[in-house]
């Protein structure tokens, strides 16, 4: 049998800067033509799209292209996020630096695709604050980013694609605070118990992001007979904000919406609390919360057995299965974090009940994601079908 492996929980300013501003539209209302953000000779860098991020621009005297980006307000968890279209009218090899500010240390590995849809990893080398790499570009345009694009709008597509297939509640939990809106989907049952499921209150955490697509629709897929008996609420991008815009982690309201759960001072978590709160005032039961995100390796933050008294081992005992079920390593970090406003502690003080915040590496491989989401949700399906 295999077992869980425990884990505890684990000035640049100053540069010139070309005033390459990221876009605060979404791209569906951006004019046709597109404006150049940073020209040098031949090759035009672009940010005017959905996660796009310059903040900054300047080329060498060797000739290397320093794109910069800076975070959106401080203080913050520094992780630096960039996005850009590159192009030339001459085929030639450039090299690039992304330079994060503000001591924003290097995070996301680089990587290019010139269709948004299929995306390889860039050779490339790394400083404290610095990402080196070469790139052959040409008139074909190629977008570079941190990680995989996915938008605004591709939430969208994606959950209306659910609503139609599996006949789901399509809905907005409300506005974000630049009025975007909150898009989610619910599956009804006849009964009265809730699994809660959240995710992107980060912007650039794309293999958590990734991990939820998956994990939703293996339940959705296999899960008649969960579904006959519990509700679900499918709230996939609580910061569309951000994600618009290409945030390094916040919300356009000042601050991380990961740590605002107690206070509620931005309208995303506001939203959500206000959507439970009237579920629990109806008669209905949470049961149980996932909330997807991303960071250096793949570990799973509970709440200590004995912090909820309520079914203390909800989290172990699904995690177990788990790791019965596929050929990864599972590590379960448990801690208790009050009054810091993160949604799992705030599902165990607010409504008394076990969650989970599922962390997905950077650069774990993109087919582990899945298989292991896709357990995560069988397994999960399983273990809440057997309770009492």
């Amino acid at each position: 049998m295999k077992y869980l492996k425990s884990a505890s929980a684990i000035a640049l300013t100053s540069m010139f800067l070309l005033g390459c501003n990221a876009v605060t539209e979404p791209h569906s209302a951006l004019p046709e033509a597109s404006p150049e953000h940073c020209r040098f000779g031949d090759v035009v860098l672009q940010n005017n799209f959905q996660q796009g991020r310059i903040d900054g621009c300047k080329q060498r005297e060797d000739g290397t292209i320093v794109v910069m980006t800076a975070p959106e307000d401080q203080p913050i968890n520094p992780s630096p996020w960039y996005a850009f279209k590159v192009s030339s009218a001459t085929p030639q090899t450039v090299a690039f630096e992304i330079l994060a500010l503000e001591e924003g240390r290097a995070r996301y590995n680089p990587k290019a695709s010139t269709d948004r849809e299929n995306w390889r990893e860039i050779e490339h080398s790394k400083g404290d604050h610095t990402i080196y790499f070469e790139l052959t570009v040409g008139p074909e345009p190629k977008w570079v980013a941190g990680q995989e694009l996915f938008d605004n709008d591709d939430y969208v597509a994606w959950l209306n694609t659910l609503a139609s297939a599996y006949n789901l509640e399509r809905f907005s939990l409300g506005n974000s605070a630049q009025n975007r809106q909150l898009p989610a989907l619910v599956s009804r049952s006849e009964g009265t118990e809730w699994l809660i499921l959240v995710g992107r209150q980060h912007p650039p955490e794309l293999t958590g992001a990734m991990a939820m697509l998956d994990f939703v629709e293996a339940m959705l897929e296999h899960g008649d007979e969960f579904l006959a008996r519990y509700n679900v609420l499918i709230a996939p991008n609580l910061n569309p904000d951000g994600v618009a815009l290409g945030n390094w982690r916040h919300s356009t309201g000042g601050g991380d919406l990961n740590r605002d759960w107690f206070a509620r001072t931005q309208p995303e978590t506001a939203a959500v609390h206000e959507y439970l709160k009237e579920l629990r005032a109806t008669g209905h039961t949470l049961v149980y919360g996932v909330d997807f995100h991303s960071t250096w390796r793949n570990v799973y933050y509970t709440m200590p057995a004995d912090y909820v008294s309520n079914e203390p081992t909800f989290s172990q005992d699904w995690l177990q299965l788990l790791a019965e079920k596929i050929p990864y390593d599972v590590v379960e970090a448990p801690g208790a974090t009050p009054g810091r406003g993160i949604f799992k502690q705030y599902m165990a003080d607010e409504h008394g009940i076990h969650s989970v915040t599922y962390e997905v590496g950077d650069e774990t491989d993109r087919a582990e994601i899945t298989a292991t989401a896709r357990a995560a949700a069988q397994a999960l399906m399983e273990y809440m079908l057997a309770r009492d």
